[in-house]
């Protein structure tokens, strides 16, 4: 019965099922299995094609607040395309320029979930749920065959933990935010310790400073809203803490930490950058310096590995590994593209999806918490990974936030008919 209650519901809205089939494969693999994320990405933008004659319409019909919202994807691409006016290496430049092209990609995207008037946040849920025990067995598999190199999928292994991460906090927003049976409940749980293992397998320890943003996030939910049965949450915790006490996971986090704080303790003490933490703390001094020599527009996208080949003919920083990524989103884009360019950035990954989560018209708390969720676990990345580098981070962002804002707009219109 359930099973053709579902291939009717397939037949009854196929493009919502279409669209909902790529958010949840991108929440699921978006980051371990090669062309996955690109390929939903762009599966979307051709299928938001079909409705290209009314894109204006239903532009028009949005609130003040949404246009804001798609106008910072915009402004941010735009940042992009100013930032050319000091590249030097101009082929590099091309190849970066999809980063900033993708945000105003997902704006047409955004117009067909909201004139099919679907929400797709329930396969965000779905796919944040199986991609527990998914990215785990890929961790498991990863470590039995090199026991000494961190956990990934086909990509690096930071965006791994990313995701394993983020879906982590997705799931803990619908314990939150939704009423269930018991059952489903420790469904879930079991799920987020799968990505909990995963994420610190990936050894990513700017991934793992999420986890505390989610404790707090949850604590506050329980004590205002008491949504969640403090017994569950309790239970998450506990098992949180048996999981470091009992196996490898608690080990593994211990080392990372401990040799963080090596690393930095060298970097100030004994000037030695050629580290994983020394050399992003290098990075980030070259970068600022070389910010203040065009301050408006910075350096240009592409540019900034090349700043530091030509601070090492000059005897400087000899031995670091050469990265045009400055593993830091907010010093990235003010080395690339300058105050101009920050802005931009800022506006549209935190400023304007925050202003959009806390209107005052949203009623939706359930859509509400998700998209938090998702702001601060990017926000938080960007402390110590270029994630607006990297096209599968870049589409798995904007794919969930479009999400989360149609389903909030979509739940608005509907209680206004």
């Amino acid at each position: 019965m359930f099973l053709t209650k579902y291939i009717n519901t397939i037949k009854a809205e196929p493009l919502t099922f279409l669209m909902g089939a790529g958010v949840l494969m991108l929440a699921v693999m978006g980051t371990s299995v090669r062309h996955v994320s690109s390929a939903v990405f762009a599966i979307l933008v051709l299928m938001s094609f079909v409705l290209i004659k009314d894109w204006f319409k239903v532009f028009t019909s949005l609130s003040r607040l949404e246009k804001l919202f798609l106008a910072a994807f915009f402004l941010y691409t735009l940042s992009g395309l100013l930032s050319f006016y000091n590249v030097d290496d101009v082929d590099k430049y091309y190849k970066l320029l999809e980063r900033f092209l993708r945000f105003s990609l997902v704006v047409p995207v955004y117009l067909l979930i909201i004139s099919n008037g679907k929400s797709l946040l329930n396969y965000l849920y779905a796919g944040s749920i199986i991609s527990g025990p998914f990215l785990v067995a890929i961790a498991i598999y990863h470590y039995i065959e090199h026991p000494d190199v961190p956990a990934q999928g086909y990509y690096h292994h930071i965006i791994f933990g990313q995701l394993a991460m983020l879906n982590v906090g997705i799931m803990l927003s619908l314990l939150l935010s939704r009423n269930m049976q018991r059952k489903y409940q420790l469904l879930i749980i079991a799920s987020m310790l799968c990505g909990i293992v995963t994420a610190v397998m990936s050894q990513a320890r700017g991934v793992w400073l999420v986890f505390p943003a989610y404790v707090l996030i949850a604590t506050y939910y329980v004590v205002k809203d008491k949504r969640l049965n403090a017994r569950t949450l309790v239970s998450i915790l506990i098992s949180v803490v048996l999981l470091a006490l009992l196996t490898p996971v608690g080990e593994l986090i211990k080392n990372r930490t401990d040799a963080a704080v090596t690393e930095i303790s060298r970097f100030y003490s004994e000037d030695q950058y050629v580290s994983s933490v020394g050399t992003r703390l290098a990075m980030w001094d070259i970068a600022i310096n070389v910010w203040q020599e065009n301050p408006l527009l910075g350096t240009g996208p592409g540019d900034f590995d090349d700043e530091i080949q030509t601070l090492q003919k000059r005897g400087e920083y000899v031995g670091m590994a050469v990265h045009n990524s400055v593993h830091n989103i907010y010093i990235q884009a003010l080395v690339g593209s300058g105050i101009v360019g920050l802005i931009a950035m800022l506006l549209a990954v935190i400023v304007m999806p925050t202003i959009v989560l806390l209107n005052r018209h949203v009623t939706d708390r359930e859509g509400r918490l998700a998209g938090i969720i998702i702001i601060v676990s990017f926000a938080i990345y960007g402390f110590s990974e270029s994630w607006t580098l990297r096209l599968s981070a870049i589409s798995i962002f904007l794919v969930f936030l479009v999400v989360i804002v149609s389903h909030l707009s979509i739940v608005r219109s509907q209680k206004k008919q």
